[in-house]
């Protein structure tokens, strides 16, 4: 019935006629009258389904055949209902610009969702019966508002109806809540701490079920206004219906088309059209240097001083590994490409910094606080609507998916850190609540900052200790890199560090100095032979302050390189990979106080590797790629090579301080020895060290025999260190 009116007013007129607006773009027709506009393209699409050819009859031997005659099953063409879907880029602005003016004009919204709530039936008609003379009255409702008639349309006049419920017309309608991007809402001109825009939005029919929580996606269609439950004034007597809470009204977005980026072709849901040419043209320049690599890191963060392999590790969790996933329709994730890190280190080295740069650079970086986090912000919440449903709302590792997910202050957030179990590893969030069993996506990259146990580290310990009560073994064993960031004091170190921090608040950062001045002087002198040959953190230091890039193109090129390279190791990468991850298992000793080494450390070499060949926008993994990572992941765990010789510590007594010794010292000498950890009597009275009485030794043997069960006694004055914390 509405194409057929839409279709008698256009015939009867040629306003509604496109070539009546030949000056107008379509762009702005849709978006100043999007119901006319999407009904003369309904219109036209129904015209040419009724006018297509249709096939010739059938033979009577034809008609003998059992294949099905689809143009006799399907309805007749004037029943069918045309449903227009437009996509419009040029007519995208941000959740935020969506104002009155907007009302009743077409639009795009660019957000992820944050709600999704159950489909729900929305009526269309309405069949009411009359009480007294049985006639039926027919009447549309309006996004969903009925009204009952005010007379009966017959001669009884009767004002009594009954609904007929079996003869109502209905369609799906669902609500979402869409907010504003995280990289629009850094790149506002508004207020950088406000709280992010959302607007509700309805689907209806077709586009019911098409995204759900933590879906990044655009949303088209028209700006529609609503009427709110709650007063704006106090409450009048004698206003009637024309009292002032009816004056208040809110705006929703009736959505006429949805393209989920998750669900897109691409995967990542940006296609090579996103990128212009210049953009294409500022790729290509990166990609002829010679050191790329070095280039970008040089580049990440400048105004952190130093951290070289640091922020390496952290822009190798920004690009990622290749993942794995079953072949089929549904491709599903067999192994995880992402690449989690854990900052482990003392106050004051710009952990936080780091990790607030590392979320701007994201399409879709989330940054987070422990301390102020729940286990239902982090992964979902199950909320009432205001019509009594429970809905799903989306936290921050879903919304972070294929993004990177930065939560600070990692150690205060207790018992809460178990909640990352499932989503670091299988990449999803499963939710048990108010009845709603589900499981959502969340393929982030987590990337985490936290201090030891005792707010620094503690030299007298080992980082099994220093470790203890900040997080479990099982969570620990799911990050990828564990980089150790320790204030070691020095001379020429603190200089530079002063020297870095004094010119970032001086004006001559702003305009005043020239590119000649902004030498790296931190780098050191230029010693030549700038090959493979060097280390990671040489080619880095090499890299001048001037050549360093602007984050807006550090983060396209990383965007570019994680959509369109997909490495694979090649035969040399592959052995080199092996002989480290053999060379560290055999290494391994359960007194030797380090992180323990399990398959899934493997796993964390070979998408380190890739990440660092996507970094060159290379097919295939070389053998230098592995050997920056080995760098990268032996920079990050050397801590325990770097135990002081004198444990003893203020408050400590006498025996304590040669328990402890002993125990450093064994540890020590079981890493040096490959692991072995047996000692005869003679070898542990020279590491306990000069000046320890007979009584004194003998106590701390038995208090790690008897009380610790660190020592074992395996006879003829033979011991053997089984470890203790």
């Amino acid at each position: 019935p509405e194409l057929r009116a839409l279709r008698a007013a256009a015939m009867g007129s040629g306003g509604g006629h496109p070539a009546a607006d030949a000056g107008d773009g379509v762009a702005q027709r849709l978006a100043q009258r999007p119901d006319t506009f999407l009904g003369e393209v309904a219109l036209g699409l129904h015209l040419a389904a009724c006018h297509a050819p249709r096939p010739p009859p059938a033979s009577p031997l034809q008609r003998q055949a059992p294949a099905p005659d689809v143009a006799m099953e399907a309805p007749d063409a004037g029943e069918r209902r045309v449903d227009v879907e437009v996509v419009a880029p040029d007519l995208v602005r941000p959740v935020d610009a969506v104002r009155s003016e907007l009302i009743d004009r077409y639009v795009g919204l660019r957000g992820s969702v944050v709600r999704a709530a159950n489909v729900a039936p929305l009526i269309t008609e309405l069949t009411f019966r009359c009480g007294r003379c049985a006639a039926e009255v027919v009447t549309p409702a309006e996004d969903g508002r009925l009204e009952y008639p005010s007379a009966c349309p017959s001669k009884c006049k009767f004002a009594r109806f009954s609904v007929e419920k079996d003869k109502c017309k209905a369609i799906d309608w669902q609500r979402i809540r869409l907010q504003e991007d995280f990289a629009e809402l850094a790149a506002c001109d508004g207020p950088a701490r406000r709280v992010p825009r959302t607007l509700d939005c309805d689907l209806k029919r077709g586009l019911v079920g098409s995204c759900s929580p933590g879906d990044s996606v655009t949303l088209f269609g028209i700006v529609r206004y609503m009427p709110t439950g709650g007063a704006i004034g106090g409450k009048g007597k004698g206003e009637g219906k024309h009292n002032a809470s009816r004056a208040l009204f809110t705006l929703y977005l009736d959505v006429k088309a949805v393209v989920n980026n998750r669900r897109s072709a691409t995967g990542a849901g940006e296609g090579a059209s996103e990128f212009t040419p210049l953009q294409l043209e500022f790729i290509r320049e990166i990609h002829q240097e010679s050191e790329r690599f070095p280039l970008l890191v040089a580049s990440f963060c400048p105004q952190i001083y130093g951290q070289s392999l640091v922020k390496a590790s952290l822009l190798l969790s920004l690009l990622g590994g290749v993942p794995l996933r079953t072949p089929g329709t549904e491709r599903r994730l067999r192994r995880r490409g992402d690449v989690h890190v854990l900052l482990l280190g003392d106050p004051g080295l710009g952990k936080s910094e780091l990790l607030r740069a590392l979320a701007r650079l994201s399409p879709r970086g989330v940054y987070v606080a422990g301390n102020s986090s729940s286990v239902a912000g982090l992964t979902a919440s199950v909320v009432r609507d205001p019509s009594g449903e429970f809905a799903l709302e989306a936290g921050a590792l879903i919304l972070a998916d294929r993004g990177v997910c930065c939560i600070d202050e990692f150690d205060k957030m207790g018992t809460d850190q178990q909640a990352l179990l499932e989503a670091m590893e299988q990449q999803t969030v499963s939710i048990a609540k108010a009845g709603i069993v589900c499981t959502l996506p969340a393929e982030t990259t987590v990337v985490t900052a936290a201090n030891p146990s005792k707010g620094s580290w503690d030299t007298t310990l080992t980082l099994v200790q220093n470790l203890k009560g900040v997080m479990s073994e099982a969570l620990l064993s799911r990050f990828d890199v564990v980089f150790l960031m320790r204030d070691e004091g020095g001379t020429a170190a603190d200089a530079a560090l002063s020297r870095h921090i004094v010119r970032n608040h001086s004006a001559g950062v702003v305009g005043g100095e020239t590119p000649s001045a902004r030498v790296d002087w931190a780098a050191g002198p230029d010693v030549g032979g700038r090959g493979r040959s060097r280390t990671l953190r040489e080619r880095i230091g090499d890299v001048r302050q001037d050549a360093a890039l602007p984050q807006e193109l550090l983060a396209m090129y990383a965007r570019y390189a994680r959509q369109f390279a997909h490495p694979r190791l090649g035969r040399a990468a592959r052995e080199r990979i092996k002989e480290f991850y053999m060379k560290r298992r055999a290494n391994e000793h359960k007194a030797s106080g380090q992180i323990a080494v399990t398959p899934r450390h493997l796993e964390a070499l070979i998408r380190l590797s890739e990440a660092r060949a996507r970094a060159e926008l290379r097919r295939a993994v070389l053998l230098s790629d592995v050997e920056d990572v080995i760098e990268i992941v032996e920079a990050g765990v050397d801590f325990e090579e770097q135990l002081p010789d004198e444990p003893i510590r203020k408050g400590k007594s006498k025996a304590s301080a040669v328990v402890d010794r002993l125990r450093q010292q064994m540890q020590k000498r079981a890493r040096l020895n490959n692991g072995s950890a047996e000692f005869r009597l003679r070898e542990l009275r020279e590491l306990a060290g000069p000046g320890v009485r007979d009584d004194e030794f003998d106590r701390a043997i038995q208090r790690l025999n008897e009380q610790e069960n660190a020592l074992l006694i395996k006879g003829s004055g033979t011991y053997e260190y089984i470890g203790g914390c």
